[in-house]
């Protein structure tokens, strides 16, 4: 546990973040941001920590920034200051070297909607929306909104969620290629963990490297890629998760990299 804002706990190398501020729909709180980004902290440095959930309590998986929060007494550049905790989780998760899954449980709004996209992956119960609602209150998005929706959805389309604020649909999400899977709210939290578990028995070290490629692929050229790609296998042939995988693939059976 990470305080009352933030619960966490681990299931065979599955790491589970719960935001916990249910009685304000998972708003960006200061105390769920420092807890977030706590949590996130750890799980970089377990090496027993495989893959992440992030999923919300209650109603919603985090409808954005705290209002009450919000200064009213700031210049252009203490905001810019400000801004800096809640743009650091999108950093972070990012730079992860593990798979991060969002189990999407119900509202997921403004900076909720981007600390959605920051994850790997966005797994949505039926019941679960999704809006780019910044401009109803006069903000621009963040958190890496226009870094990540752009990339998934094109840049009409998130011009379009963007500027009309238009709020979707679990359903709608996942035809746009936002969400992965829409289940049953009864079975969010199962199909989360099922992907989650399956990404826990990869190759961690040659995950962790691809994804690195991947999250910079849009800002580099095909010779780029191509070393990128050079140096990371050099990196990957000298793990003993590789010299398990050949082994296994050798004795033909599964390979076991945890503890590699």
């Amino acid at each position: 546990m990470m305080g009352e804002s933030i619960l966490f706990e681990i299931d065979r190398g599955v790491a589970k973040v719960t935001l916990n501020e249910p009685e304000h729909l998972n708003s960006l709180s200061r105390t769920i941001t420092e807890g977030l980004e706590k949590a996130l902290d750890r799980i970089d440095q377990d090496t027993n920590i495989r893959s992440v959930i992030l999923t919300g309590s209650g109603k919603g998986f985090c409808v954005g920034g705290n209002i009450k929060e919000f200064p009213t007494e700031m210049n252009a550049l203490q905001i810019k200051d400000w801004m800096k905790s809640a743009s650091n989780l999108a950093l972070k998760l990012n730079r992860i070297e593990k798979p991060v899954i969002a189990a999407v449980n119900g509202f997921s709004m403004g900076a909720g909607f981007s600390l959605a996209l920051a994850a790997d992956f966005i797994i949505a119960s039926e019941n679960a929306s999704f809006g780019m609602v910044f401009n109803k209150i006069g903000a621009v998005p963040d958190m890496g909104a226009h870094y990540y929706l752009p990339r998934i959805v094109g840049l009409q389309l998130a011009k379009y969620l963007m500027f009309t604020a238009k709020k979707i649909t679990a359903q709608q999400a996942k035809e746009l290629g936002i969400v992965l899977n829409v289940v049953p709210e009864s079975e969010l939290n199962t199909r989360a963990l099922e992907i989650a578990h399956q990404m826990s028995e990869s190759a961690l070290s040659a995950l962790g490297l691809s994804k690195s490629i991947l999250n910079r692929s849009f800002t580099m050229s095909l010779e780029q890629i191509l070393y990128e790609e050079g140096m990371a296998q050099g990196l990957a042939f000298s793990t003993d998760e590789h010299k398990e995988g050949v082994q296994a693939f050798v004795e033909k059976r599964k390979p076991d990299f945890i503890g590699k």
